[in-house]
Order: structure tokens, then sequence, then C-alpha cells
């Protein structure tokens, strides 16, 4: 437990990010953009470089890149980006994906046995972070070569195929089709989501239970969020679980996103646990974006951001974003009030 010189009052509602803060998402989401990305360059006729999880936690860093499909797109753009020009694509519209894939492929047969290299990630991330995060901020400082190879618009039965490739990948297959209604075209089996497991004891959480009113604001979609409800037993414990479609249910088009780091879906959450009401809240996550989220959130109701670190270098950079604790582990929210 590392607390900053604030000191920590105690709350009435505490609101949790859900990966990395209540679900093990270390064999699930921090594996999927890498694998993902992977195929999508395959679906090209190019030969991905070797990813691992570690490309989730350097986009994490960046700060704005909540939605993992993003995250996915900005890697496809950071592997891209240094590349020769590819072909242009025909024009449009696309009906399906196959004939899309098709149309990437023959775009990206000059790129073929081309080596995809990885960044200096410590300089990139220092610009997008400087040059606001996610998706806008990356493509202020890379270069926006290629970048229509990276398709990430639409809907993902027919034009967003980072989408596409990514939830089968995530979901499985059977997920898969019955949250989107269509079959799988790149994942045949199991998705990644049933590697995740229960990070906090269920112990402690009921335990926090019978103390706070308790929800959830996550980026997850709602599809995405029902497996660890229901099979890992959440359910039973939160009030409220706001997911990305509330967020995006919200969002004018063309407009500002309401995903964290804005405050909107905290806010949302801690209405609902609390209608009209001005009781204190807490906020528990693990990546940059949630720290700033809370402290973006704090005023009608005060709000503390209670961040989930592995480094010290971690630790710093969260209470320089204005945690007022740092954790090593979910479960020390039990002792900390």
């Amino acid at each position: 437990m590392h607390p900053s010189p604030n000191t920590l009052s105690r709350p009435d509602l505490i609101v949790f990010d859900m990966d990395g803060t209540l679900v093990d998402v270390s064999e699930s989401y921090r594996e999927a953009a890498a694998i993902a990305a992977g195929r999508y360059l395959q679906l090209l006729g190019l030969t991905p470089p070797a990813l691992t999880g570690q490309v989730y936690d350097e986009f994490k860093r960046m700060s704005g890149f909540n939605d993992d499909w993003d995250l996915t797109a900005g890697l496809l753009r950071v592997l891209l980006a240094p590349l020769p020009a590819a072909l242009p694509l025909p024009a449009g519209p696309w009906h399906d994906q196959e004939a899309l894939v098709a149309a990437l492929r023959a775009a990206a047969r000059p790129l073929a046995g081309l080596t995809l290299p990885l960044p200096d990630w410590e300089p990139l991330i220092a610009q997008v972070r400087a040059a606001g995060g996610g998706l806008a901020g990356l493509d202020r400082v890379i270069s926006p070569n290629n970048a229509h190879l990276v398709r990430r618009s639409g809907d993902a039965a027919t034009t967003d195929l980072v989408q596409r490739v990514f939830s089968e990948l995530y979901l499985g297959e059977q997920v898969f089709a019955a949250g989107y209604g269509y079959p799988v075209a790149y994942h045949r089996g199991p998705g990644l989501i049933e590697r995740e497991r229960l990070l906090i004891n269920p112990d402690v959480l009921s335990a926090l239970g019978q103390r706070f009113r308790l929800g959830v604001a996550t980026g997850r979609t709602r599809i995405e969020v029902a497996a660890p409800l229901a099979q890992l037993g959440l359910g039973r414990f939160l009030s409220v679980v706001m997911t990305m479609n509330d967020a995006l249910d919200a969002q004018a088009a063309g407009g500002e996103t309401l995903l964290k780091p804005h405050p909107y879906l905290l806010h949302r959450a801690a209405d609902a646990l609390d209608p009209g009401g001005r009781r204190p809240a807490a906020y528990v996550g693990d990546a940059p974006d949630d720290v700033i989220a809370a402290r973006r959130a704090d005023g009608v109701r005060p709000w503390q951001a209670i961040a989930l670190a592995n480094t010290p270098a971690q630790r710093a950079y969260y209470l320089s974003l204005g945690a007022d604790m740092v954790l090593d582990h979910p479960d020390e929210l039990l002792g900390l009030w």
C-alpha cells in the first residue's frame, strides 16, 4: 500500500474498473491485441513480427486506449507506417468482408516479405501522451503511410475488420455468434475470454459490499461483460455495471468520446448507485486513464482515485497523475478505510 500525501476519507460508493482490477486479464485482453494484430497482418498476406502482451502495456501507458479495438488498430498503424506505401484500395462501398479482405491483400502485395519493425516505445509513448493520447494522438505523431490498410470504422460485419478479428479471437466462436448474430469468419474454437479468472478475492468483495455500494465502469462491451458477471460470479456483488455501450449510446455522432479518461461512465455509475445524491465515491483501476477519469469526475460529488500498480515506476506515475492511493493488489481495499 502506497499512500499519497492526501488523507483518505471513507467513501460511500466504490466503482471499479474491471480488467486488471476485478478480473485477471493477463492471458486474455493483454494477449488479444498482439494475437489479433498478427492475424490481421496475415490476412493481408504479411508476416507479423514477434508480438507479446507487452504491446498492450505500452499502449495503455500512452493514455486514450481504453478501447482495445482502437489499441489493436493503433498497433497495426505503428507497424505499417514505416513501410513503403501500399497500393490504394478500389473505391467502395464494401458490402461484405470477403471482398474487403481481397482488396486489402491486393493493396498490400508490394509489402509482402518485408520486415515490420517494432518501434522504440519510450519516445513514442511520450510523444503520444503529449499529443493527447488515443488514436488521434497517435496519428499526430506517426506517418499516415498505409493507414488505409487498417480498417477500424463502420460495423464488424462489413468494414470494421479490426473489431471483427479481435472480437472473434477474444470471445470465441460460440460467444461471438450469440452476441453479434452472425458466425465467425477468422477464428474457430474457444476465445481468450475463457482464460480469465477473478483477481480480487470474492470474500473481500463480499465484505466490501456490506459496507459500501459497489458498481463497475468499464470499457468492455455488454457482450464482453456478461461472462465475468455470470461465470466468475461478479454479478452478485455489483449493483450497477456501466459499459462501453452506455458511453457510445450517449455519444453524439462525431463528438468527443465518452470513454475513459472521460468521466462519463463514472458519473453514470455513481448516479445509479446514489440517485440524485452527493455521496462520496472512489474509483479503483489499474491504468493511467482510470486515475485521470477519477480526477476529472471530482466535482458535484467528491471522488477518490485508487490505483493498482506493479512497479515503483507505475506507482510514481499514478501519484503524479493525482492518485490518492496506490495499492499492490485489490484485496488491500478491505483495510483501506
